[in-house]
């Protein structure tokens, strides 16, 4: 398990090396392409750029599949024109904090050839009537800099940090979703397990969802698909870091299906059989909306599997407030390696046709509390 644990974190090391805004996410899907590549699954991208691969192992069919999904991207900016002066004109994409559109804020314009140009995003100075709906910044960038555009922006943020047990990067939302997804399915493949599990990738979550609509719309995945997405969260009350991966109940827009829920609280109780003390949390994450409600919206069956993070959307305050900072976002280790054993064994537990219901549900219900409710009744 410590072998696997491992190669989690370092896929996710890799891909926090590769960043990405809204329609900027060659660098993950090169990363995540290669792995796929060598596990030697189906593997097919879409006509968007969405990834879809597909395992099957030693199933027959007489179950519905599960797919796991996560976004590539992550909120940035993008470099859309450039003035007389030399200076760029650059605009939010997806929820950025408001921090960064009010004040200076280091960044980083990530060159056609992969390397990384140091930036520096500052207010607008006379903003004109179309500011406020197209949030635009003005990007210094060295006199020498040239750009075909439009140019991916990012904050100059660690890439990966591991400070103990806490992981600190620019974009776990949602790299955490998707090194998570590939490191369950490696170990599904080196194991050749029962299974019949897709793993889906997708592109420009955060500017409406719209990669997981685009695949939810195409009717890619088979209609009796168990749709899971896996998301870093913002810590709302009631969750806390540490305590272990989140099963999702729902989000900001809609609370999910019971039916999928069943696949993660299965595969919860089957790893307490063999580790009475793994932790694992349950909570309506509303924070945010993810991809499991652009799947229910086509009709599939949906839940989720959250990571707390802190810091959403790199916001040290809270995204809309104007006097907060930019941070890296940052979950907890063990919530993180906790979500890969969760995805892998919901994966199995699919194939086995394990969807236990709660040990009271299932229960028959005592003859003796039939005979109680009966004695207590009121006189006729």
């Amino acid at each position: 398990m410590e072998e696997h644990h491992d190669r989690a974190l370092s896929i996710l090391e890799e891909l926090g090396a590769r960043p990405a805004a809204p329609f900027f996410e060659d660098g993950p899907a090169g990363y995540i392409t290669e792995v796929l590549d060598r596990l030697e699954v189906s593997t097919r991208r879409d006509a968007y750029g969405n990834i879809v691969a597909h395992y099957s192992g030693n199933t027959d069919g007489s179950q519905p599949p599960v797919a796991f999904v996560a976004h590539m991207d992550h909120p940035g900016f993008e470099l859309v024109s450039r003035g007389d002066d030399g200076a760029f004109t650059a605009r939010a994409l997806g929820g950025v904090p408001a921090a960064s559109l009010r004040k200076p804020t280091r960044a980083l314009v990530l060159a056609a050839d992969g390397s990384r140009v140091p930036a520096e995003l500052v207010p607008i100075a006379s903003p004109t009537p179309e500011q406020p709906a197209e949030r635009l910044v003005t990007a210094r960038v060295g006199p020498e800099a040239s750009f075909e555009l439009p140019a991916p922006v990012v904050f100059d943020l660690p890439d990966f940090e591991l400070d103990g047990d806490t992981i600190r990067m620019r974009a776990l939302d949602d790299l955490a979703g998707c090194a998570s997804i590939l490191a369950a399915l490696e170990r599904l493949v080196a194991d050749g397990a029962d299974a019949d599990v897709y793993a889906v990738f997708t592109r420009a979550e955060e500017v409406g969802l719209i990669g997981a609509r685009l695949v939810a719309e195409a009717g890619t995945l088979p209609e009796e698909t168990l749709v899971v997405s896996v998301e870093s969260s913002a810590v709302i009350p009631g969750v806390a870091q540490g305590k272990g991966p989140v099963i999702r109940t729902g989000d900001a827009a809609r609370t999910f299906d019971a039916d999928a829920e069943m696949l993660l609280i299965a595969a919860r109780e089957s790893i307490r059989e063999r580790e009475p003390g793994f932790s694992c949390q349950r909570q309506l994450m509303s924070g945010g909306t993810c991809e499991a409600t652009a799947f229910g919206a086509f009709g599939y069956s949906v839940t989720g599997v959250a990571f707390p993070l802190g810091n959403y959307h790199n916001a040290t305050t809270s995204i809309p407030d104007p006097d907060g900072g930019v941070g890296a976002e940052y979950i907890n280790l063990s919530d993180y390696l906790g979500g890969v054993d969760l995805i892998a064994e919901a994966a199995t537990s699919a194939a086995g046709r394990d969807r236990r219901q709660p040990r009271w549900a299932s229960q028959a219900i005592p003859d003796d509390m039939r005979r109680r409710l009966q004695d207590t009744l009121p006189a006729p």
